[in-house]
C-alpha cells in the first residue's frame, strides 16, 4: 500500500505531466506508449520528479518494476558464481546506484550482510558477472548499449571496468534522463549518448561489446535492421537477453532468423538458458 508521501508525490506527479501527456504517441518498440518518453524528458528536467523518478507509476510499467521476490531470484544466481565473494565485497559500491531516483529497496542477506538495494541493482550486478564470466572484460575498452533505461547498467559496469567509450543508445528522452542520471557519478565520463531515431553509421565505432537487456529484441524490425547494420555488426562480441515480444506482436527478427545474420559475419553465436527465466521462450544469445 502506498504510503501518504508516495500518495502526495503521485498527485503531484500527474499534475506536472497533466500538460504533457495529452500530445503522446508511440510506436517504435512494445514498450514504447508514448507516455514513457515523456515522462523521461520531464523528469530530467525537473527537479523534483527526477528525485523520485524511480518509483513513478508511469516508468515502473517499463523499468525499476521487479519485486522482492525477482531480486531474491537474482541474487541467488549470483550466490551460485564463484565469484560471489568479490561481488559481497564490492556490494557497497554496487548499492550506489541506488542514491539517485529513490528507488524502492528491500533488505537482502549478501555474505552474511544485511544490505538494503534495488531489485533492479541485482539484476544489473548479475548481468556485469555474467559478463565477466563470458569474457575477458580487461579486453573490453568498448560498449554499446541498446536500450539504456537510465543508464544504470553502464554505470554498474564502469565501477568495476572503466571504458574508453561507451555508447548509450536510446530515445532522445530516456537519454536525457540517463545523461542526468550518469551525471551524478564519477567514472562515467566514456558516455556518448546516441539518439536512436537519428543514428547513422559514423555515430558508433567499432566496439568491443554490444549489448541489449530485451530492449533490442522488443523493436520493430526496420529499427532492428537498422541498429544491425549501425552497431550490432561493428562488435567482436555481443550479449543480448532475448524475448518475444515483437517477434509476436510488431514482426521483430526471431531468435533463428537473428542468429543467423550474425554467422553470416562469422560470429561464432551461442544461445544460453535465460537464468533466472523471467518470460517463456526467453534466452540470451552470446557471441
Amino acid at each position: 500500500m502506498a504510503t501518504f508521501y508516495e500518495r502526495v508525490q503521485k498527485k503531484l506527479d500527474n499534475k506536472i505531466l497533466a500538460k504533457h501527456i495529452g500530445n503522446s504517441s508511440g510506436g517504435s518498440s512494445v514498450s514504447d506508449d508514448g507516455k514513457y518518453p515523456i515522462f523521461c524528458k520531464v523528469a530530467s528536467q525537473n527537479g523534483f520528479m527526477f528525485n523520485h523518478f524511480r518509483r513513478n507509476e508511469i516508468y515502473n510499467l517499463i523499468l525499476d518494476h521487479l519485486s522482492f521476490e525477482q531480486g531474491q531470484q537474482y541474487l541467488d544466481e549470483l550466490k551460485k558464481k564463484s565469484g560471489f565473494d568479490k561481488i559481497s565485497e564490492r556490494i557497497s559500491e554496487y548499492v550506489k546506484n541506488d542514491t539517485v531516483g529513490s528507488p524502492r529497496k528491500y533488505v537482502y542477506n549478501i555474505g552474511g550482510r544485511e544490505v538494503s538495494i534495488s531489485p533492479t541493482t541485482l539484476r544489473y550486478i548479475k548481468v556485469l558477472y555474467d559478463l565477466k564470466e563470458l569474457f575477458d572484460m580487461d579486453s573490453i575498452k568498448s560498449v554499446a548499449e541498446i536500450g539504456v533505461g537510465y543508464g544504470g547498467q553502464f554505470r554498474i559496469i564502469s565501477a568495476d571496468h572503466p571504458m574508453n567509450a561507451y555508447y548509450l543508445i536510446d530515445l532522445p528522452e530516456p537519454l536525457m534522463l540517463a545523461k542526468r542520471y550518469t551525471g551524478k557519478f564519477a567514472g562515467t565520463e566514456a558516455a556518448r549518448f546516441v539518439d536512436g531515431t537519428t543514428i547513422k553509421d559514423s555515430d558508433v565505432d567499432s566496439c568491443d561489446l554490444v549489448m541489449s537487456n530485451y530492449a533490442y529484441s522488443e523493436l520493430v524490425r526496420v529499427i532492428q535492421d537498422s541498429y544491425f547494420k549501425k552497431v550490432i555488426k561493428k562488435a567482436r562480441h555481443g550479449y543480448l537477453t532475448w524475448n518475444l515480444e515483437s517477434e509476436r506482436k510488431m514482426d521483430g527478427y526471431t531468435v533463428k532468423e537473428f542468429t543467423e545474420k550474425l554467422e553470416a559475419l562469422g560470429r561464432e553465436v551461442k544461445i544460453l538458458e535465460e537464468h533466472p527465466l523471467t518470460a517463456e521462450g526467453n534466452c540470451l544469445i552470446v557471441w
